[in-house]
Parts: structure tokens; sequence; C-alpha cells
């Protein structure tokens, strides 16, 4: 070997025949040893390039896998077959789709091809899009495909008639696909295995040609990618696969984290390396790490260690309020710079997109700059854009850019050329002022110029509530009157985190509306501007913003994790599933194990969601860092750990007028109509425990029965 490997680095590289499975820590240098291995068995045991096949996740790994390869061995000694499950499948369909009755020139359908596809059989057959959302039945034929069933079987086997009728849409969705000459993303692995399945020869060629194959990030791999590797592997046997059980976070996606640990069963010639000497992170963040990871039941197991020094305690901050949260995390980082750290070096994370926003603001006023990995800066983010050209508008009717973008959102009718004919009538005048001049709309028809009057009318009627409205009661009133709420629960993959964006913008105003000595729309909106200013900063190093699950593979001398609370993280979904909780605790390790020197852990006593103040227990996690290992310090310190409360609420003293949450709330009664923010309207069927361990069960239409734990459940009552 030409570079120097740990013994058992050293020994993954070096063994090449039959299966293995590395069990890769946190910064154990995994990235290092897949490339290594594929350089050794070209450069040591001289095996041509195309007979080695990689398997990675996203392109850009794939990418920089190629490039350390030919670094290693020089270009020509590079494997071409390196490449995501969905890149490698369909370079075999290009070739192959013949034998499966498609021509090699297919169309490939993204997401909203699809959705349109779904929505026009819908149409077709009568049935009401709101009654069934396309994306919930997109959702469903995607299950139905990576599981390999077929539509005849999804009708047979269906447990209701809502059942029956996605198998319906199922079928006639397959028809369509085969009819126009496309596959969706799915079948670029699904139509992979169905070929092999149908066509032995085909899958001997394939399976004679790779006489390595290797997967990076096995734990995230699902069923349908399983029995792909287990296919292309079959002939030669040599399946080399690495990933770390504990950093599993993708199950809502559909990984299998029984892929890994039940690897060395299902091939019982298998050798397991484990990697756990970590190169990233101080000694103190990796026992800190392996103390909560070892309340999981579901792993390997293993124990990170590392030969640097202890380093700097875990740091837990408890504060009062979200906007507390935040601006001791720009303190934080204020110091952090001050001691020598550079911005890039800093990563604040998070467990929802929508907690950004409390953070960015203090970020903009603490004049830190910052960017958003795997997302968009809140006020950039569609919805936000959307409701405050609405308020530009009200505010200023002259503003052309805000009228074209709200004209048609949501959708009234009011489509492109209608608005191609009012700029040309307008000649030039603001279009807004504009449509209300008598005669100005005599060249639209009826239907068009009865829709733009109406959109005129709404506007209004805004701009004379305006004038005694706060911006947060006009802003609730646009949202209600526009229908925007609805119009973003058209789309439900997208629509949970999109209104929770719109609620937090709500907070703000509400914020704004409570502390501004005047709280007027106008004076709202030179505030907002004010803040988007510190944008202008180009080419300067800046703090990133993300996700946990955004920060997989990624590292950072110093991490702040915020919204450490009972509800966030763990999410509330997995209060009553033991495998979704320790996917929870997994997503948190993950973040923990970013670290390199310094680790921060943020809690709120009270955090503003769907418009109202709530009461928030510290996250159980937080009891499972060693308290020799932390530094606990905050403006809401609680008496009692997670721990000492699991029975009752709050934590916090400084909160116990909210101390009985849900206890004895009477609107918790079977039959009663809540909605979800993403799942919409239901009925509450089953009411289960009481108090703090009130459990309700809610049926919505398109989803089926849900259960929640109520003290945390984000419903709003209809009446």
């Amino acid at each position: 070997m030409k570079t120097e490997l740990n013994p058992q680095q050293t020994q993954a590289v070096e063994k090449t025949e039959g299966h293995v499975l590395v069990l890769a820590g946190a910064g154990s240098g995994k990235t290092r040893v897949l490339t290594e291995r594929i350089a050794y068995l070209v450069r040591e045991k001289k095996i041509s390039p195309d007979r080695i096949l990689a398997f990675t996740f996203t392109n850009k790994a794939a990418g920089e896998m190629r490039g350390r390869v030919a670094r290693a061995v020089g270009d020509r000694g590079a494997p071409s077959w390196i490449g995501t499950f969905h890149a490698t499948g369909l370079r075999i369909l290009r070739r192959e789709a013949k034998h499966i009755g498609f021509r090699n020139n297919f169309a490939i359908y993204d997401e909203v091809d699809v959705t349109s596809l779904i929505k026009d059989i819908m149409k077709k057959k009568g049935w009401k899009l709101d009654e069934y959302p396309p994306a919930s039945i997109r959702t469903r034929i995607s299950r139905w495909k990576t599981g390999l069933v077929l539509p005849g079987e999804a009708f047979e086997n269906a447990a209701d008639r809502l059942e029956e009728l996605y198998a319906t849409v199922y079928g006639e969705y397959a028809k369509q696909l085969k009819k126009c000459n496309a596959f969706d993303f799915d079948d670029l692995i699904v139509r992979v295995v169905e070929l092999f399945s149908a066509h032995p020869k085909v899958l001997d060629r394939y399976a004679r040609q790779f006489k390595y194959v290797l997967v990076d990030e096995f734990q995230d791999t699902n069923t349908i990618q399983m029995v792909m590797i287990d296919m292309l592997a079959s002939t030669h046997r040599n399946l080399f696969v690495v990933g770390d059980d504990d950093q599993a976070i993708y199950g809502w996606r559909g990984a299998t984290i029984e892929n890994i640990l039940q690897f060395d069963r299902v091939y019982a010639d298998t050798l397991t390396v484990k990697l756990e000497e970590n190169y990233r992170s101080t000694s103190t963040i990796l026992d800190a790490s392996n103390a909560v990871i070892a309340n999981n039941a579901g792993r390997k197991g293993k124990s990170l260690w590392s030969k640097k020094d202890r380093g700097e305690a875990v740091r837990i901050y408890h504060a009062s309020d979200d906007r507390g949260e935040a601006m001791a995390v720009r303190e934080a980082i204020i110091r952090l710079i001050r001691g020598g750290y550079s911005r890039s070096e800093i990563a604040i994370l998070y467990r929802t997109h929508a907690q950004s926003r409390a953070l960015e603001t203090a970020m903009m006023r603490g004049g830190l700059p910052y960017q958003i990995i795997g997302g968009v800066r809140f006020y950039e983010r569609k919805e936000i854009k959307d409701l405050l050209a609405y308020l530009k508008l009200i505010s200023n009717p002259d503003d052309d850019v805000a009228f074209r973008r709200v004209l048609n959102v949501p959708k009234r009718g009011i489509g492109g050329v209608t608005l191609a004919k009012i700029e040309e009538a307008a000649a030039g005048e603001s279009l807004h002022p504009f449509i209300r001049k008598p005669g100005a709309l005599d060249r639209l028809g009826a239907a068009q110029r009865t829709r733009a009057l109406e959109f005129s009318k709404m506007m209004a009627s805004f701009e004379l509530m305006a004038a005694d409205q706060t911006a947060h009661e006009l802003l609730s009133t646009v949202i209600e009157r526009t229908g925007y709420r609805d119009y973003l629960k058209e789309d439900p993959v997208t629509a949970q985190t999109r209104l929770e964006n719109v609620e937090e913008l709500l907070n703000e105003t509400l914020r704004f509306s409570s502390s501004s000595e005047n709280p007027v729309l106008s004076v709202f909106l030179e505030e907002i501007a004010l803040l988007s200013d510190i944008d202008a900063l180009k080419g300067e190093e800046k703090v990133s913003m993300m996700t946990l699950h955004n920060s997989k593979g990624l590292e950072f001398r110093a991490v702040m994790i915020t919204g450490l609370e009972e509800g966030l993280l763990p999410h509330y979904s997995a209060f009553d599933d033991d495998t979704e909780l320790e996917e929870e605790r997994r997503l948190f390790y993950v973040g923990m194990t970013r670290a390199m020197e310094e680790l921060y852990l943020y809690c709120a006593a009270s955090r503003m969601q769907f418009g109202s103040w709530t009461g928030n227990r510290p996250s159980r996690f937080l009891d499972e860092v060693p308290k020799e290992h932390t530094e606990v310090t905050g403006t809401a310190v609680p008496r009692r750990t997670f721990s000492d409360v699991a029975a009752s609420i709050p934590s916090f003293d400084s909160f116990t007028e909210s101390s009985d949450i849900h206890r004895e709330d009477s609107r918790y009664r079977v039959g009663v109509t809540v909605f979800h923010p993403k799942f919409g309207e239901g009925k509450i069927k089953i009411i289960e425990g009481s108090g703090a361990e009130l459990k309700v069960s809610v049926q919505f239409p398109g989803y089926g029965t849900k259960k929640f734990l109520a003290s945390y459940a984000p419903f709003t009552f209809r009446r």
C-alpha cells in the first residue's frame, strides 16, 4: 500500500474475495477505505476497471470517488461503473429496455410529470383530486413498485375501497407509462430487477462482468436496491459493503436498516471489520456520542475512540424561548470567531427547516453571514415570498413584481395569456391601478374580466384593513381570504413543511405586532427589508445552517444543535414507536459526531408553534449525555430532567402555567374534527389514557388512522 492505513482499514482494503461488511463509525475514514480498495484491485490485483461496480448515494459522492481513484491509479485505471443506483439502472436500461417492451429512447418522468399523469387519469375517471390527493396515490404506487407488487396483485390484495381505488389508478398509470415509452424514477431500479428476473441471460452477462461489487452508505439501502445488489453480485459473490448502522436515518424514505444488521446472517461467509478509530472528534465528544447511541437496541455495537485530546466539555444551554435560543447561538458563534474560528468552520443544525427562521433573524441582527444547506433562505422560500408579495402589493399597489406574482396564486383562472393582455392594455402603466379603471378590462373575455375584478376588489378590501389592523391581523386575513393553506395542501408531499413555514411567518408578525411601537404593515415590511440587506455580502465565509438529515457526511470544528425538546427531537410522531424513536436517536448521534472540537446543545422552555406558545420538556436525549462530559447553563435551567418528569408537564418551573396542557382538555372527544398540518382534516376515533399520557387516534381521508400523544399533537380544532 502506498498510503498509511490503520490495521482495520488495511484488512478492509486487502480482503478482496467473498462478502465483507465494514462497520465504519463516523469520521473513521470509510471513503478512504473505499477508494483505496478500488485502487488496490486495479493496481495490485490487476483487475480491469470495467469489472468493478461501485454504488454511491449521491452523484457528488460518485464524482469525488472517481476523482480520488483516478489520482491513485491514473485516469485509465478509474472504473466507469461508479454511480448511484438510479444512474446505474438507467445505464443498463438504455442498453436492454427492448427486452421488457420499451424502446431505448424512453423518457424519464420527474415528479411533476408523474403527478400530472395521475391527475389526468383521475379526472378522466371522475374522481375528485381533493378527496384523493395525487401525491398520496403516487406514494402508494411507489411502495407497491419497490415491493415488486404488480397492479393486479395490488387490487386483489386491497384492504379497503380506498386501496382498490389507488390500485385502479396504479394499473392505468402503468399502462400510460408503457404507451408513452416512459419510466418514472422508481422504474430505474424496479425495471432492472424485472429485466434480470425475466431474462436470466441478460443478468448472467452483467453478473459475469462485475467481479467486484462495492456499496457505500449501505445502511441507507432499501429492499429493492438490496435485490439489485444481490443479483449483480450473484456470480462471483465478491460483495463489499460499508456503512454505519448508527447513522441509519432514512427509514422514513424507505431505507431498511435490517439490510446492514442482517448482512452477516444472509451471507454466512461474511468477514466483519469494525472501523472504530475516529480521526475527526475530540474524546469528550466521542464519549458523549457513544453514551447516547448505546441506548439503541437495534445496532451491531461499536465504540468510537480517538487519539485526540479530551477537548472542551459538551455545552448544554437551556433557553426560555426560541428567540433566546437563537440569541444564545449567535453569542456563542461570536465568541468562537473572536477565539480564532472562521465562519465556515461553524454549523447550526436543526430538526426541521421551519426552525431556521428565528436563527436567521438572530444571525442577521448580529451581522453574521450564513448559508442554508439543502434548503432556501426563509424569506426566499416560495410560500413566504408569495405571502410577502400580497403584503407588498397592499402596501404599494404600484408594485408590478408583486402583482405578477400573486395575480394567479392561488390559481384563480387568470393565466399567462390574460396577464399578457392586461400588460398590453396598460401600455406602461402600473398594472394594479390600471385594472381598476373603468373599461380597462374590456379586451378580456367575460370570465377572465370577472375574475380579475374579483381579485382587485379583494385587494382593495385588504388595503382598507391595513389602515387599522396590525401586520399579524392583516396577514392572517390574507391567508384565510385567499385560501392559501388549501392551496399548499394540494401537494401533500411538501404541504407539511410549507404550512410550518407559513405558521413561522405568522409567528414573526405576531411577535412584531406585540413588541413594536408602531405595528403596522409598512413598518413590518421595512424591518424585513433591512434584515435582508445582509444577503448582499458575497464571497465571504459563512456559517452553515442545515437540517440534521442534511448534515450527514459533513464535519465542522464547532457544531450547534438546536431544538432539543420533546416533540421536536425526538419528533412527536416517534413517541409511540420504538423503531422510529431509535431513528430519532441516530439522527441526534449524526449531529453530535459532525463536531470536531466544540459541541453545543440547545433547548427552549417554550416555543411558538401554530400561532400559540407551547411549553416544552428538554429532550430525553439530553439526559443520555453523561453529566461528566457536559457544562450546563442558560436562562431556564430545569430543576428536574426529562426522566424526573416523564409522566408530567412541564419540566421548566418558569412555565408552570402550561403544565396541564391537554391534561383535562375537553376538546378531545370521539367524533371531533381536527386539522393536522400534514394530513389535513380528520376525525378522532379513539381516546386512550389521561393527563400527560392522553393519546388520540385520528382517521384522515387518504392517510388512514394515525396515533398521537395529545400533549404534542399540532392540531387545530374545527368548530
